[in-house]
């Protein structure tokens, strides 16, 4: 609509009422509008079919219609083209009910002005736009309610529930409740988290919000009568206020974490397992913090050391043992922590009936995400010789126990890449009993082919790589087979196992890492939309711009010229007033000068005409004399092109850009000079600015508040471009820009 002239659709059959429209279309100028004519209300809807109409000038009273229904028959035809009635009745009550049978503005004949005419077809068209814009906003966000997986449910003031979306609904097992707040307690048979206790109406998130409250991660447990299930609920709500403040209602977003829930309960019996092993194993077992300092350990090692676990939270072996001791454990576990893999070593230590000997094994212990965040340590006192195989047994028994306590899929691998061992965890993520795979290939079995079901060669496998050279590896990119010949994404480690300086093995150490690349998916596609919804605002922005400008400069310039023109014309009329008078309409006239100026230069700032009518490289131009001329900071400028083939949308994002680091200049920089080149390169229009002033900081550079420089970086990547900013102190700063020009069409 801004490239073109607005096409209207006149339906008249007055002859003086048509010349009269034709008059009020000459008299606009400028080409603004270009008018078809029919006589009758059947011509003109099928004109509607033929050409492509931007807004109908529709008058009641037709050969072929009469009245309203001549509006209700054009309404139903016009498929959301919008309608502006011209009528001879000056009835502001009929105009009203126009307006509500589909109308967007009515025009009284024989008081309609050439400007009055054009305002009123141009607002009906941007406001149809408006509308149609409202609606599709209105749609994609009912879509988001749609699709969004946690349950999200508003009410008003009143409690009466406004929205309620499906995951809302599948959650609760039912749809909005009818009766008051005071009664939703027992509608969703809601429960405090000791599962017994019905939880007051009046402390329910969603009643707390009406009242004003926000609530952040309470948590609600619900008994389903329906689906004869119970759920627990993670909860947050907000109340909702106008723009005035006033509260108009609260809404309220849950999800169902009964999965996370029974994950924590099995996790505290997984740990309470753990420390039942440790303390029941003869066995000294430890824990240490990558600094050496005991987190844990077992009821055994604090007989030995005669410190209560408690007492020995936070101490080294520094503090607990003979310094030529203290140094030979704290040496062990630096090599353990290099090589980031299990060993073994022997180890003394003074007891209180003299020295013990034990055999300790020592290896890293990783969290969720792979990370090594503390040492294990399992000492076995091999002293007395003569139990030494049975310490042997324990030993391997204590190391099961170990294996079978970890949520980490573990298996170990012979020279040839079979199975000696596997931990339960793995065999339930792989779908196999531990006898279905020991002593199989396991590259055979569950490491056969890539993501894409391609066949990935032993040779190229990181696992076969570690057997072959002996070096740890950690891959994040690779998927595991199940039994059922399922594939899913894992995180592994595979560590050498060495000895006597050969590698004999390794061990293998797996992750599901199914969650993980879903959450970063969602959190790409969210980026994408968010860039989307981003490009859109800044065009509605854009459009918005030009249409203020330009009615700023059309409708208001042109007014404010009349004035000066009258005010000409009066002074010329008036040569015998007094000098006072003189002097008044002089000072009258200066003003409005002043305004003109006023009127011309908002114009500019929000829209400046030259990059419509010109293109960037003008825009660019005007844009540093203007720059330099308000701020006095010299500017050099090298273009090194005649044009830049980019279509509207990039042109003024790369404007916009220009104008934001100039900004930047003026308010951060204290720059003196500013160098500025314009130049094709590599298929892409690149513009570099520098100045001589104090140089951006990294600090600035990373800093999140920085709007202004995430507005520039967003508009470069939504045209696929790329936006670098360097810095030194005392020295300047260069920002690049760099957007890709379009290609020349072949035809």
């Amino acid at each position: 609509m801004t490239n073109r002239p607005i096409h209207v659709l006149l339906i008249e059959d007055n002859p003086g009422d048509i010349r009269l429209v034709r008059e009020l279309f000459a008299q606009t100028g400028n080409g603004q509008f270009t008018l078809t004519h029919v006589g009758r209300l059947d011509a003109g809807i099928r004109c509607l079919s033929e050409s492509l109409i931007d807004v109908i000038l529709l008058d009641l009273s037709l050969p072929d219609s009469q009245g309203i229904e001549t509006l209700i028959r054009m309404h139903a035809a016009a498929h959301g083209i919008p309608i502006v009635l011209m009528t001879g009745l000056e009835d502001e009550e009929l105009g009203l009910h126009l307006i509500q049978a589909g109308a967007q503005d009515y025009l009284i004949k024989g008081q309609t002005s050439a400007p009055l005419l054009a305002r009123a077809l141009r607002y009906a068209v941007g406001r149809k736009r408006l509308e149609e814009e409202l609606r599709e906003q209105t749609r994609f966000l009912q879509s988001v309610l749609n699709s969004m997986a946690d349950g999200v449910v508003m009410a008003d003031e009143t409690g009466t529930f406004r929205v309620w979306n499906p995951a809302a609904e599948q959650i609760l097992g039912s749809g909005p409740a009818k009766r008051t707040v005071g009664h939703w307690s027992e509608d969703f048979t809601i429960f405090r988290p000791d599962r017994v206790t019905p939880y007051p109406a009046e402390d329910i998130p969603l009643a707390r919000a009406i009242r004003g409250e926000s609530v952040t991660g309470s948590t609600l447990f619900l008994k389903r009568r329906s689906q004869g299930n119970d759920l627990w609920l993670d909860v947050s709500a907000r109340p909702l206020r106008d723009e005035m403040g006033l509260i108009k209602g609260g809404v309220v977003v849950f999800r169902d974490i009964t999965e996370a829930r029974r994950t924590d309960e099995a996790l505290r019996d997984s740990e309470n397992r753990f420390r039942a092993i440790m303390d029941n194993s003869p066995a000294l077992i430890f824990l240490k913090d990558l600094d050496g300092r005991y987190l844990q350990a077992n009821r055994q090692f604090e007989t030995v050391s005669h410190l209560a676990n408690k007492d020995l939270v936070g101490k080294t072996d520094e503090e607990i043992f003979a310094p030529a001791q203290a140094a030979v454990f704290r040496e062990n576990d630096r090599k353990v922590l290099q090589a980031d893999a299990p060993m073994q070593f022997e180890e003394s230590a003074l007891h209180d009936d003299g020295p013990h000997t034990s055999i300790v094994v020592k290896f890293p212990l990783r969290n969720a995400e792979g990370r090594c965040y503390a040492l294990c340590g399992i000492a076995t006192d091999i002293t007395d010789k003569q139990r030494a195989e049975e310490i042997r047994q324990q030993l391997a028994k204590d190391r099961l126990l170990l294996l079978e306590s970890t949520g980490e899929g573990i298996y170990g691998l012979d020279r040839q890449g079979r199975c000696t061992f596997i931990n339960s965890a793995a065999s339930r993520m792989l779908g196999y009993s531990p006898d279905e795979l020991l002593c199989q290939d396991m590259h055979e079995r569950i490491h056969h082919s890539s993501p894409d079901g391609g066949i990935y060669h032993r040779t190229r496998c990181h696992i076969h790589e570690t057997l072959v050279d002996g070096r740890g590896r950690k891959v994040d990119d690779e998927v595991y087979w199940r039994k059922d010949r399922t594939s899913f994404p894992v995180e592994y480690s595979s560590f050498p196992v060495i000895e006597q300086g050969k590698v004999t093995g390794a061990v293998v150490v797996f992750l599901d890492i199914t969650d993980r690349k879903r959450a970063e998916q969602q959190l790409t596609a969210s980026h994408a939309q968010l860039r989307k919804l981003t490009a859109r605002l800044e065009s509605v922005r854009e459009e918005e711009r030009i249409l203020i400008a330009r009615e700023i400069h059309d409708e208001l310039g042109q007014a404010l010229t009349g004035v000066k023109l009258e005010l000409s014309l009066l002074q010329d009329q008036l040569p015998s007033v007094p000098p006072t008078v003189h002097s008044r309409l002089e000072s009258i006239s200066g003003l409005v000068d002043a305004t003109i100026q006023s009127v011309r230069r908002i114009a500019t700032d929000l829209r400046p005409i030259v990059l419509d009518q010109l293109g960037l490289i003008p825009a660019i131009e005007w844009q540093t004399h203007e720059f330099q001329s308000r701020t006095g900071i010299e500017c050099r400028l090298d273009i090194y092109l005649r044009s830049a083939c980019l279509s509207q949308t990039a042109s003024t994002a790369m404007f916009r850009i220009f104008q934001e680091i100039l900004t930047n200049v003026v308010r951060h920089a204290k720059a003196s000079v500013v160098k500025i080149t314009l130049q094709e390169q590599g298929g892409g229009l690149v513009l570099e600015v520098q100045d001589n002033g104090r140089g951006i900081t990294e600090t600035e550079l990373a800093d999140p508040q920085s709007l202004g420089l995430v507005g520039m970086r967003e508009r470069a990547l939504l045209l696929g471009g790329s936006i670098t900013f360097a810095g030194n102190a005392g020295s300047g700063t260069i920002v690049r820009v760099r957007i890709p020009l379009e290609q020349p069409s072949d035809e």
